[in-house]
């Protein structure tokens, strides 16, 4: 594939919840789907996948200090964000809701089920729900990705820069990356948002609370475009643990969590079945 498959780029708009504005897009009609992006794509992971979703009322979002939401002070966490995400729900009108998590999205979806569980019908997510997990190297990672942003920023350069991190075997992914990095990663709350979820956040404790059907939708391609078990994924091994009845699906020749971007089709199918046999109501 030459380009990127056809987005669904929808400009949104700027939501109060409580004391924060917050980006939010809201299309379509039927049951609530919560589309939980990671912290580098953003929303935009999401673009290519929505068409597939037609027959759902389809709602992602920014969380503050990311992309064209509220970047303000102080220090950010997954609770903090899973609240964010309730008084946003609030503003929708949206009282229950099936979640679709990637990436680090899935610390939040994982918090948000734990403390709000009357309010998800089920999960779709991926496998990050510990920061120091030994696996996934992310302390590393956000020594590469702190001094990028020390001497380059996260614009221009500093996002090539960025995006070469990831080693995505598709052609367009660099430019389509970069540009997600530029509106999405900010130099002043990175540390706070991407460094958080890369060396401090943990949501092992919150999965015993998790109620909701749960299915991990991840592709078999590691992060440096090496071949992988998902079976050997220690941080996976623990949510089996926790939530006997968890399903995983698992995408052949697809980068692990930029599956999303690769095979929209795919993944939605996957999903969509998924959710049909836990209906909302």
């Amino acid at each position: 594939m030459s380009g990127p498959p056809p987005a669904l780029d929808d400009p949104g708009r700027i939501v109060e919840a409580g004391d924060i504005e917050l980006w939010c897009s809201d299309l379509g009609d039927g049951d609530p789907l919560v589309l939980l992006g990671g912290f580098t794509a953003g929303h935009h992971v999401w673009d290519f996948v929505r068409p597939h979703l037609s027959e759902l009322r389809t709602i992602t979002w920014e969380p503050r200090g990311l992309g064209r939401s509220s970047r303000p002070p102080g220090a950010y966490s997954v609770e903090l964000w899973a609240d964010d995400l309730a008084r946003l729900l609030d503003v929708l009108g949206v009282a229950r809701a099936h979640l679709w998590a990637g990436g680090f999205g899935n610390y939040i979806g994982v918090r948000f089920a734990a403390a709000y569980p009357e309010r998800v019908g089920a999960i779709a997510g991926y496998t990050d729900i510990w920061a120091g997990d030994p696996a996934k190297a992310y302390g590393r990672i956000w020594n590469v990705y702190r001094a990028i942003i020390e001497s380059f920023g996260t614009t221009g350069f500093g996002a090539r820069m960025l995006t070469g991190i990831f080693d995505v075997p598709l052609p367009w992914f660099p430019a389509w990356e970069a540009r997600n990095v530029e509106e999405v990663v900010h130099s002043d709350t990175a540390a706070r948002t991407v460094g958080y979820c890369l060396t401090e956040a943990d949501v092992r404790d919150d999965l015993s609370r998790v109620r909701a059907p749960f299915l991990v939708v991840q592709g078999d391609m590691g992060w440096a475009g090496e071949r992988v078990d998902p079976e050997d994924d220690p941080s996976l091994a623990l949510m089996r643990q926790a939530l006997p009845e968890l399903e995983v699906a698992v995408i052949e020749d697809a980068h692990a969590g930029y599956v999303l971007a690769q095979r929209p089709g795919e993944c939605a199918e996957t999903v969509l079945e998924f959710l049909r046999r836990h209906p909302l109501v």
